[in-house]
């Protein structure tokens, strides 16, 4: 096949929408409970620490669900999901806008990451995640530039 990468990365918006589908029935199932509590018996379970950044973030966003944004954090799950299943469809098939769209948005991390790598220079994951969205917008770009339309003839 000519662009089986496409394949690939539609795989990866598909994962990308289950997961936020997941997601989205957690909060829904776990509304009208204490987020914060539950969050934090996983993190003793798991051994976490309760002072790492990312449990720090986890925290708050167990605390902003649970003043009554369930609603709000359900609609935007499954709005995200949507988004990414619509993505994942559209490059599986091979559709030129979701191509355009998947290069764009790609270069639009691209600030985000180069600002958390200026944040803390050596932390690994920074630079991996900068590498694999670099791979991706120049495959993306490649596919774009390679696969051009064919210019309409014009009527004499």
């Amino acid at each position: 096949m000519k662009f089986e990468g496409l394949h690939a990365l539609a795989l990866i918006e598909g994962v990308k929408g289950v997961i936020a589908l997941t997601l989205a029935f957690f909060v829904y199932f776990l509304s009208g409970q204490d987020l914060h509590a539950i969050v934090l018996e996983r993190m003793r379970v798991l051994a976490m620490s309760e002072q790492s950044h990312y449990s720090q973030w986890l925290l708050m966003l167990a605390d902003n669900v649970s003043r009554g944004r369930f609603p709000m954090f359900t609609s935007l799950a499954l709005l995200y999901a949507s988004f990414r299943f619509v993505m994942a469809y559209g490059l599986w098939f091979h559709l030129r806008w979701t191509e355009w769209f998947a290069f764009v948005s790609g270069c639009l991390y691209i600030p985000f990451e180069l600002y958390a790598i200026y944040q803390d220079v050596s932390k690994v994951s920074n630079w991996m995640i900068l590498l694999f969205n670099v791979l991706v917008v120049s495959y993306l770009f490649w596919v774009l530039k390679r696969d051009k339309p064919k210019p309409l003839r014009q009527a004499i």
